[in-house]
């Protein structure tokens, strides 16, 4: 055994956590070697709690003392032990690329071993990490912190279940070998410990006879994170606190590995990023842009003015909530970053150029398909090299979130966190020192309302603001019940009450369409909205063949297609009346649409989804402008779909009752009428998430319902999505799955259609081929 490892230790003069090639240099660089890389790790950590550590633990509710010293060393010690187990035969073999160590086979995962080895304090590394825990003063609460230095390392690859699935395969047997080595007395690993603490190397045998065989730890790994899992669940603090060490060490190793620009140190770099925090002014300015001059109405001034945590604002569209939103910001940030937060790309899109991007505040569009700055971060080799190069993408895109003082994105940025994805975890030091606006709240399925209310809770300290056109009592009732400190917001009466809208609730789609023709050629504006893209596409071929000026604008274009399309919608209704338009949509209208229309057409819908639409007809008008009604008709569809019948049979109750009224309807109609008709049955939601309450266990959920839409690039885009990331995200196509897609070929996470597959027009978008 001994003359083995001298002969490994030979072999391995460096061990590496991350892929070099020996043709590339005589020498790893100090980036691809694992004691630098866990040094670099450590002082990441380190770098994260000065710079922010202090707004984390108020966000957390924890007061800094004891918890920043706290913070500072747990992070030190997860960071520095995080990828020890890296330094195993298998993984310094395939980490060099040599064919007898496929990543397909590693038998058992880097960061189980380094679990492992502290759960059977192999080589007295559990006594080192309680000695230095002592020796910092924290004997007391040893065991709580070594439980979460523990979890954190477990699962900072987010591979970690209680069956150990993916961290130790028993399909897997490291390619026909029967053990691992781990060189635990190697001089790389010996400087980090120190010379009074030497362990000696190891040999685990992936025989399941044998005593060292790593499956006979899996019961006491359950029955201590099962443990674990149960004392959080009776120290809120704790609970609180060992999910942020969690996140944080993800987000050390990720900076750690960033390959900056030369000259950039990693501390100089964590530390402006995270110290970038928008002032006062910088707020103030955004808001004061958008409003021209005009002084803030009273209910903008109640938002502005709320003194309460966490804000419900529930008022109509073209109320002024938005511009409200950012005097909020300015008078409750104090000091911490700004989130606001929307359901969809297009929203925030479209909250991104209205309010941050040409204001004097770094804003930085980071929904999925925003492009990145940051180049490179180097990687292990451990997944197949289009899972690795979608995973730096990731890591990029993620660390580029550090930086901006205000940051306008989709939802799932932020709740990807409480659904311990990697894109929340990699962007964690930004997101939990930040305050939050979560926009279009009535759009949130359950599953993402859920992760609101269960970070809503885990951030006890941050300041929330809330704000919807129309929330179903059963959600804004159980709000009330979880959050006693909730705030809430009277909708602005004197603008709710104007009488907008005249209803009609039956008409043909042939009918309809006359009806809009006429409207566009007297200079009109029409919406038509539609519940799916064949029939948007349907209606607007037969608008263009009847020589309208039409648009479609729906989610099944090319991305940088459909950021044409919706920005001439956008611009279209924002000309001079006499400029006749029809613009027809899907659902995309309900949130990511900031216009003014003289006639909507849409399509039967669940309520929420009908008040949403009828906010784009007649949307500019105040009380002293309040104009006259507009006209809005509804189809019936033939089918229900994507809907459920019952939804849209309450939706058509709901409308009887409006047209029963018998005259022109306000906003304050819809809500009232909403209010009546919502099942009043009381919400009951499982709040617990895998970020939260996983112990030590770590797997990713879903932060949305599940969606039958996947990514496509069309053959003649192939060659430019090869260039770069960028123009894989311009060239993307959703496209709803179908049977056979399974056996496309792949470019990256991306399908490429066949040639006959799809038809693409730039301005009606894709369909399938006959």
């Amino acid at each position: 055994m001994e003359s083995f490892f001298r002969h490994s230790e030979a072999m391995y003069r460096n061990l590496l956590a991350k892929g070099w090639d020996p043709r590339s240099s005589a020498t790893p660089p100090a980036h691809t070697r694992l004691g630098p890389h866990l040094r670099a790790a450590q002082q990441a950590a380190q770098t994260i709690a000065d710079s922010a550590g202090i707004t984390i633990l108020e966000n957390l509710d924890l007061p800094a003392q004891p918890w920043l010293p706290r913070l500072r060393l747990t992070l030190s010690l997860s960071a520095l032990l995080h990828d020890l187990g890296k330094a195993n035969s298998y993984f310094q073999g395939m980490v060099r690329g040599k064919p007898d160590f496929p990543p397909t086979a590693q038998p058992i995962r880097h960061e189980l071993l380094v679990t492992l080895l502290l759960l059977r304090n192999s080589g007295g590394i559990t006594d080192w990490l309680h000695r230095q825990l002592v020796e910092a003063g924290e004997e007391r609460h040893a065991d709580e912190l070594v439980n979460t230095v523990i979890a954190a390392i477990a699962g900072h690859h987010v591979k970690m279940d209680n069956n150990w699935a993916k961290a130790f395969s028993s399909e897997s047997r490291g390619g026909g070998k029967t053990s691992i080595d781990l060189y635990l007395s190697h001089a790389e690993l010996q400087v980090l410990f120190g010379a009074a603490h030497a362990m000696e190397n190891e040999n685990w045998s992936l025989l399941t006879t044998s005593s060292s065989y790593p499956g006979k730890s899996r019961l006491p790994f359950n029955i201590r994170s099962s443990d674990w899992q149960d004392h959080l669940a009776s120290a809120p603090d704790w609970w609180r606190f060992a999910a942020a060490v969690k996140a944080l060490t993800v987000a050390a190793d990720v900076a750690a590995s960033a390959l900056l620009p030369e000259g950039v140190s990693p501390k100089t770099w964590i530390t402006v990023a995270l110290r970038q925090r928008p002032n006062t002014h910088q707020l103030l300015q955004v808001a004061n842009s958008r409003l021209r001059g005009r002084p803030l109405r009273p209910f903008q001034k109640a938002i502005a003015d709320s003194p309460a945590r966490i804000t419900l604002v529930e008022a109509g569209c073209g109320s002024g909530k938005s511009v409200a939103a950012y005097y909020w910001a300015a008078n409750r940030l104090a000091g911490r970053k700004l989130f606001f937060c929307y359901p969809t790309t297009g929203t925030a899109s479209e909250g991104f150029v209205d309010y941050v991007a040409d204001s004097e505040v770094e804003g930085e569009l980071i929904h999925s398909r925003a492009r990145v700055d940051l180049e490179r971060v180097a990687m292990s080799w451990e997944e197949s090299p289009s899972v690795e190069r979608e995973d730096e993408q990731l890591r990029i895109a993620s660390l580029n979130a550090w930086h901006p003082e205000v940051v306008v994105c989709t939802v799932d940025t932020v709740l990807a966190l409480v659904r311990n994805n990697q894109r929340g975890l990699y962007a964690s030091p930004a997101i939990l020192s930040a305050g939050f606006v979560f926009d279009e709240l009535h759009a949130y399925d359950d599953e993402m309302f859920t992760a609101v209310v269960a970070f809503i809770r885990a951030l006890s300290g941050a300041p929330f603001l809330l704000m919807t056109a129309s929330l179903p009592a059963q959600r804004k009732s159980y709000l009330t019940q979880q959050f006693g400190d909730l705030g809430t917001v009277e909708p602005p009466a004197e603008l709710e009450a104007i009488r907008r809208y005249d209803i009609q609730h039956a008409i043909s789609a042939d009918a309809a369409l006359q009806l809009a023709i006429d409207k566009v050629l007297a200079g009109g504006r029409v919406l038509w909205v539609c519940n799916v893209v064949a029939r948007a596409q349907a209606i607007f071929e037969r608008a263009r063949s009847a020589g309208v000026t039409a648009i479609a604008y729906h989610s099944r274009f090319k991305y940088h297609d459909r950021v044409q399309r919706h920005r001439e919608v956008v611009d279209g209704f924002a000309t001079p009346a006499g400029s006749g338009l029809l613009a027809v949509t899907t659902q995309v209208a309900e949130m990511s649409l900031d216009l003014d229309a003289d006639l909507l057409i849409t399509e039967l819908a669940p309520v929420a989804a009908l008040i949403q639409r009828l906010g784009r007809l007649n949307r500019r008008v105040s009380e002293e402008y309040p104009g006259s009604p507009r006209q809005a008709w509804v189809i019936t569809p033939e089918k229900a779909s994507p809907y459920e019948s019952a939804d849209l049979a309450r939706a058509g109750l709901w409308l009887d009752g409006l047209v029963a009224l018998n005259r022109s309807l306000s906003q304050r109609d819809l809500a009232d009428r909403f209010s009546s008709e919502t099942n009043e049955t009381p919400l009951r939601l499982d709040l617990r998430t895998e970020w939260l309450d996983s112990g030590w266990c770590a797997t990713p959920g879903m932060v949305r319902e599940p969606g039958f839409n996947v990514n496509v690039i069309l053959p003649e885009d192939l060659g430019d999505c090869r260039i770069s990331q960028h123009e894989l995200i311009k060239r993307s196509l959703p496209m709803p799955y179908k049977k056979g897609m399974a056996d496309w070929q792949r470019f990256r996470s991306v399908l490429i259609a066949p040639d006959d597959a799809i038809q693409y027009d730039q301005y009606r978008g894709a369909i399938w081929a006959e």
